[in-house]
């Protein structure tokens, strides 16, 4: 993969305090690159609770402080 799609976003801040925290709560780092993909979709699809936010273009960070959001959202967090 390139850079390009590795890197944080303004939606995808996967790089917040919040989020590596998160991570490293659920000991995510020391999982396979495919491992992790599963990881991160099992979390969004189980945890985040369905639901509708204030606005579909919330950073990653946000939706996870919500605790829910919809189907664009979620897919960022």
């Amino acid at each position: 993969m390139t850079r390009k799609f590795l890197s944080p976003t303004d939606l995808l801040d996967y790089d917040a305090a919040t989020i590596q925290r998160l991570i490293e709560a659920r000991g995510r780092h020391g999982l396979s690159p495919a491992d992790r993909i599963g990881a991160a979709y099992d979390f969004v699809r189980n945890d985040v609770l369905f639901g509708y936010n204030a606005d579909d273009a919330l950073p990653a960070s946000r939706v996870l402080a919500d605790g829910y959001g919809q189907c664009t959202p979620k897919a960022f967090c």
